[in-house]
């Protein structure tokens, strides 16, 4: 069955019904089959970064497998056919992290095996971490050059690999389950964050081996690529930190059937731009240690309870802080892939709560023509953030100590130094999967009509909204009374969801001088 470009975009048709179906969640809605069993069922996780087995036993420790093996437990549950991980499974790139991942796996799933001997498949491919063992703190670990080099995972990545996985170990791959294919590529060589000033690139391998192999993949079934950087101006856009140099995107545009899975930016599956429709679908598959933002959005100055953006003054911007940046450990991601003949449904799940993050994704098979994974089309379906009737903004006089810092290989240096502020604070939005803030905007308006805009991720940014904890906490920025200048000030704060929509904005005015204030 041959198929046009134009015949097989996955799309998000069911979006509107899902809300009306929330109880339900293989819901059988708009002809879909999804309340029978799945063709394919798949565990997705990315960027585990295990260390090594009882570094802490609790499942929140940071570099434990504890985490990850719980995960597979849960995918256990759902009777997976397959588990894919995108990369940076050995966070020290060294050989107790990687066996400690395989005693994890071997202790849910023994020879590869459910309880009751069907066939669990790895799905895994390498990423930076995994590769880059011998510039990491393993040279601290063991006494000698040699000595390491017997324990980095690089050195002779196909030995480990076999040893820990006990398949053969090949730069790029194929894989079949369940009549779906499955292509990996490892990161095992080249540089990393300048890849395209490189001349040795691993993600240029898909190109010849799409033009070897491309016509023998079915065109009436999706297929899946992995590989660890996001795939360039595909999900999370053109700011996504760490995408590849675009070998990968120009080569999947000509398989509107390909799925394409992706990590190494952390980025929350919160964001709805985690999944992207083009010529083909990008997926971002977030991260199992934890989570990030996507600063690179906002250069220089980023969030202020983040690091800022790329570029030459990004240095500085973090310097000029007010705001330590948010922790970001308490949430560790994945997902939930059921692949049905004419859909495919995407649980999001937070492995540390056991809650589930946000809407189902619903990709109708063989898909629509009018692209809703697009982020134009999603943009229209996701409402802004609003807060709750009668908020109001609070303002505080108070002291405040900037972060300082030094540009990193210059001589620049911004002193941290204790000033005159203003804190104002936000109440959170009201709770909506739909109309979720990302981000806060914050902006003092000062007397001779200059504006400061500031940006600040909430502690709820990375959680789903079962976290009452996290979604009860208001916002706060803090301005300095340097940056407001001297006479009244009005602030404002609104909520900004991902596709930046944003909400009605709260505003308050306050005199510098006299510290009279009025909402």
């Amino acid at each position: 069955m041959n198929m046009t470009r134009r015949e097989f975009f996955i799309g998000g048709a069911a979006f509107g019904a899902l809300g009306a179906f929330a109880g339900n969640r293989f819901f059988a809605a708009a002809g879909f089959k999804a309340g029978s069993k799945p063709r394919l069922r798949m565990g997705v996780l990315s960027d585990i970064h295990v260390v090594r087995a009882g570094l802490d036993e609790t499942i929140s420790a940071e570099g434990n497998s504890l985490t990850f093996r719980r995960a597979l437990e849960w995918f256990r549950s759902q009777d997976v056919d397959a588990v894919a991980i995108t990369g940076d499974i050995a966070d020290l790139g060294n050989d107790v992290n990687l066996m400690a991942v395989s005693d994890a796996w071997y202790s849910v799933f023994p020879n590869d095996k459910h309880p009751d001997g069907r066939r669990v498949e790895k799905i895994f491919v390498s990423g930076n971490h995994d590769w880059y063992g011998d510039s990491s703190p393993n040279a601290r670990i063991w006494p000698d050059k040699a000595e390491c080099a017997k324990h980095v995972i690089k050195t002779n990545m196909a030995y480990w690999w076999e040893k820990a996985f006990h398949e053969a170990y090949e730069p790029i791959w194929r894989k079949e389950v369940n009549g779906y294919a499955f292509i990996g590529c490892h990161w095992d060589e080249g540089g990393f964050g300048r890849e395209a000033g490189r001349s040795v690139y691993p993600f240029a391998r898909i190109k010849e081996w799409m033009a070897k192999n491309g016509a023998s993949l079915d065109p009436s079934l999706p297929f899946f690529y992995l590989q660890h950087p996001h795939l360039k101006n595909t999900c999370y856009g053109p700011w996504a930190w760490g995408r590849d140099k675009g070998v990968a995107t120009k080569t999947l545009s000509a398989f509107p059937n390909a799925i394409a899975f992706s990590g190494h930016s952390h980025y929350s599956l919160t964001d709805e731009r985690s999944i992207w429709q083009g010529a083909f679908t990008s997926v971002g598959c977030s991260s199992l240690r934890y989570q990030s933002s996507n600063y690179d959005e906002f250069p220089p100055a980023g969030f202020e309870n983040w690091t800022g953006g790329g570029g030459r003054e990004g240095w500085r911007a973090n310097a000029n802080k007010f705001l330590k940046k948010l922790y970001c450990g308490d949430s560790r991601q994945g997902m939930l892939w059921s692949v049905y003949d004419d859909c495919i449904v995407v649980r999001k799940r937070e492995f540390l709560s056991g809650a589930d993050i946000g809407l189902d994704w619903v990709l109708p098979l063989p898909a629509a023509e009018s692209r809703p994974f697009a982020f134009a089309e999603r943009a229209k379906k996701f409402r802004a953030p609003q807060f709750p009737e009668n908020a109001a903004l609070k303002i505080e006089r108070t002291r405040a100590r900037n972060r300082g810092g030094r540009q990193r290989g210059g001589t620049g240096m911004v002193e941290a130094v204790e000033q005159d502020a203003f804190k104002i604070t936000a109440p959170p939005v009201v709770k909506d999967n739909s109309a979720r803030a990302q981000y806060y905007e914050f902006v003092a308006v000062r007397a001779d009509g200059g504006r400061v805009v500031k940006r600040v991720l909430p502690p709820s940014f990375h959680h789903a909204l079962s976290n009452w904890r996290k979604m009860k906490a208001p916002v706060s920025c803090i301005f300095g009374a340097g940056e407001l200048g001297g006479g009244r000030v009005r602030f404002e704060a609104a909520g900004v969801n991902c596709f930046g929509t944003k909400g009605a904005a709260l505003a308050a005015e306050t005199d510098t001088a006299k510290g009279e204030t009025r909402t």
